[in-house]
């Protein structure tokens, strides 16, 4: 299983941005993305303008779901993407709290001097989103549930694999 949270700490490492999925006050889902930074407790951290839908979404359920997938023109198929889910939980920061710099930093470190500019604008906000549970897909029939603290505990999804169509006799 060493395997598999090697591949999902690959794939998390090689992005810099993630789908973003949240719902709105009617329950109708929206799917966008952010860019975003990890700590060593695999809490993930995106930083997001209040105008966008979104930051809406999320100030009004927490609930969110994430996917890190690999670049099309990297994949070996199209139909077989590597890529993570996250079932999730959203919550602010504030920039007057005390964890609010470190954070932060956590972004700065990443990217470039854009971010810099953005995070003077006072309508950006910071979210912490903590994962509760995974789903790595990194080829055909091999998908893995994952969960726990850190999302480390794993768990094969179908030992058989992919089965063809029997013929009709």
């Amino acid at each position: 299983m060493n395997e598999v949270i090697k591949e999902k700490n690959n794939l998390i490492n090689n992005m810099s941005s993630l789908i973003l999925g949240t719902t709105n006050n009617k329950n109708l889902p929206n799917s966008s993305y952010a860019p975003f930074g990890i700590d060593n407790e695999n809490n993930f951290y995106i930083f997001i303008s209040e105008l966008s839908k979104h930051t809406k979404n999320i100030m009004l359920n927490p609930n969110v779901s994430l996917m890190i997938i690999e670049d099309e023109s990297k994949s070996k198929t199209i139909f077989a993407r590597k890529r993570l889910t996250i079932t999730g939980k959203a919550s602010i920061i504030n920039r007057n709290e005390k964890d609010w710099n470190q954070k932060i930093k956590i972004l700065e470190n990443k990217f470039d001097d854009t971010f810099t500019y953005l995070k003077n604008m006072e309508d950006f906000h910071l979210f912490k989103i903590t994962p509760i549970s995974g789903l790595l897909v990194f080829g055909f029939a091999k998908a893995f549930n994952l969960e726990g603290p850190e999302l480390v505990n794993v768990v094969h999804l179908n030992e058989k694999g992919h089965r063809p169509k029997k013929e009709k006799q």
